[in-house]
């Protein structure tokens, strides 16, 4: 250090958490609209309205990009609740087209728990690309704990269902 014990220059250092961040709880506030298929030999559909819950985990891949784009202007430490509310938030605006791929592949609702991975994947794949690109984040892995529909719904299925055996 020259000038008299003091450095030219502003330095500074900052420390950046790398490691994965698990247990960021998910879950849809209303309904998502979906077309369920309820019959397969007569092609019977029927929009309803489900439910998605679970928890997903990230880290932080390139800490420049989350510096530059996230808390560059942040002057205390910056924890992952000042952002977990806007990450839920475009991770539910991505649960209607990863549940529009569900549906067009024509999967009835009583099969939606075993495609959860399918969900899973769906949202992964458009989220990742896009928080690595924005934020410099990454899904490490993302978990579908519970798809349901309202019990109003469940049961219009059911009576469709029995009518379409008779």
């Amino acid at each position: 250090f020259t000038f008299g014990g003091e450095a030219p220059k502003d330095q500074r250092v900052y420390y950046f958490n790398t490691k994965e961040l698990p247990g960021n709880k998910y879950g849809t506030p209303a309904p998502i609209s979906i077309t369920a298929l309820v019959d397969r030999s007569v092609t019977r559909t029927l929009t309803i309205g489900i439910r998605c819950f679970g928890e997903y985990s990230f880290r932080l891949s390139n800490p420049l990009l989350f510096y530059t784009n996230v808390c560059g202007n942040v002057e205390q430490a910056y924890t992952v609740d000042q952002l977990g509310s806007q990450m839920r938030t475009e991770l539910l605006t991505a649960l209607g087209p990863a549940f529009a791929k569900i549906s067009a592949k024509g999967i009835r609702y009583s099969a939606l728990p075993g495609h959860t991975f399918e969900i899973a994947e769906a949202l992964n794949e458009v989220l990742s690309s896009k928080w690595r690109n924005l934020r410099g984040l990454e899904i490490v892995s993302f978990g579908v704990s519970n798809v349901n529909a309202s019990e109003e719904d469940e049961a219009m299925i059911k009576e469709l269902q029995k009518t379409a055996v008779f």
